[in-house]
This record gives structure tokens, C-alpha cells and sequence, in this order.
């Protein structure tokens, strides 16, 4: 597991360098299921980098979590198909808190089956200008989403939403809840990260 884990911790650095901020008022309209799937996407946009990497912290010791949180990142280089989770579609246990993000994750699912119609499923960022950084968020059929180039900062944390991203992260998100026994402790404090993202709503 430490070449999973050292590609995973790669990732969640970058998620959490650049994931903090998504400002789409900003931006040039969008086609409006691919806005409304961003919009939804930039509600926890902040506190999502921190809950995985709180998550990857208190799971060194379960490699099936470690598969399931590289699994968000499939397609980029350096993850391996071969660490593919494996998916068992249990039940999920009967707790209020998880009733909830079940309820949000379905819509977010929705969201992201609608916004692929429009944009496809994963979303690149290519930087174009090499003076100053900036560079172009790209859709899931290679189109620039804006002609506008935009900094780092912006343009990769919206390219991290994409639909086929999330739509990983929601599945792995399910597995994770499906695994928790919520009397013991350590997955107590798991599904309070789970839900860490949507306080407030």
C-alpha cells in the first residue's frame, strides 16, 4: 500500500493547495446543468480537501480506505487500474447522520449524470501562459468551459469537479459509509468527516 499511499498523498496536497476557493460568479455563464453541478460542487469546495485528507490521516491502517480515496483520482497519471476498490454495494448502517449525506449525495449524483450531457466527465486544467501561470479549464469533450485563461488557484479547483470525479468520489464515498461500524469510535469520527463538508446546509 505505501505506492498507493504515496499517490494519494501527492494528490490531496494539491487538492488542498489549490482546493479552497471557487468563485463561479466571477466566470462567464455556463451551460446551466454543468452551473448548477458546479455551484454544488463549490458549497463545499473548502472543507472537502481537509475532511479527505483527515480521513487518509486516521486510515493508514485500512488499505481498503486508501483504495477507495485513490480511487477519486483514477485516470490521472500515476494510478495503477489495478487499485481499483471493489465495490460491494452493502447496506449502509441506519443512522440519521448518514441518512442525510445519502439524501445529498443523490442529488449531487444527479447533478453530475446531468452536467456530463452538457460538459462530459472530466474536466483538465492546461496552463497556456507560461509567464504569469495562467491557463484554461477544459471539459470533458476538450472544449474550454471559458475562452478566458484563469490562475492556478481557480481554474484547478473547478477542474477537480468534474462530473466523472465526482461521481468516483461519491462512489467511493458510499463505500466508505457502507464499511463504518458506528459503535466503535475510530468510524464514528469517519462519518463525522464524511459529513464535515455539508455543515450548514
Amino acid at each position: 500500500m505505501t505506492v498507493i499511499a504515496t499517490f494519494l498523498d501527492r494528490q490531496l496536497a494539491a487538492d488542498a493547495k489549490y482546493g479552497g476557493r471557487m468563485d463561479l460568479d466571477e466566470c462567464p455563464p455556463l451551460p446551466p446543468a454543468l452551473d448548477r453541478h458546479l455551484r454544488s460542487c463549490a458549497r463545499h469546495s473548502a472543507a472537502q480537501p481537509h475532511a479527505n485528507q483527515e480521513i487518509r490521516a486516521r486510515c493508514t491502517q485500512r488499505p481498503v480506505f486508501l483504495r477507495l480515496l485513490a480511487y477519486v483520482y483514477a485516470g490521472m497519471p500515476g494510478y495503477r487500474p489495478i487499485w481499483q476498490p471493489i465495490f460491494t454495494d452493502s447496506g449502509v448502517p441506519s443512522d440519521p447522520v448518514a441518512d442525510l449525506l445519502l439524501e445529498r449525495w443523490r442529488g449531487e449524483e444527479r447533478l453530475a449524470r446531468e452536467a456530463i450531457e452538457e460538459a462530459g466527465l472530466d474536466f483538465d486544467w492546461r496552463e497556456v501562459d507560461r509567464q504569469d501561470g495562467q491557463g484554461l479549464v477544459v471539459d470533458g469533450v476538450g472544449r474550454p468551459l471559458w475562452e478566458a485563461a484563469v490562475y492556478p488557484e481557480d481554474g484547478y479547483t473547478i477542474s477537480r469537479y468534474g462530473p466523472g470525479r465526482v461521481l468516483r468520489e461519491l462512489a467511493a464515498r458510499r463505500e466508505m459509509l457502507a464499511s463504518l461500524d458506528l459503535s466503535a469510535k475510530a468510524d464514528q469520527t469517519i462519518l463525522r468527516l464524511l459529513a464535515e463538508p455539508y455543515a450548514g446546509w
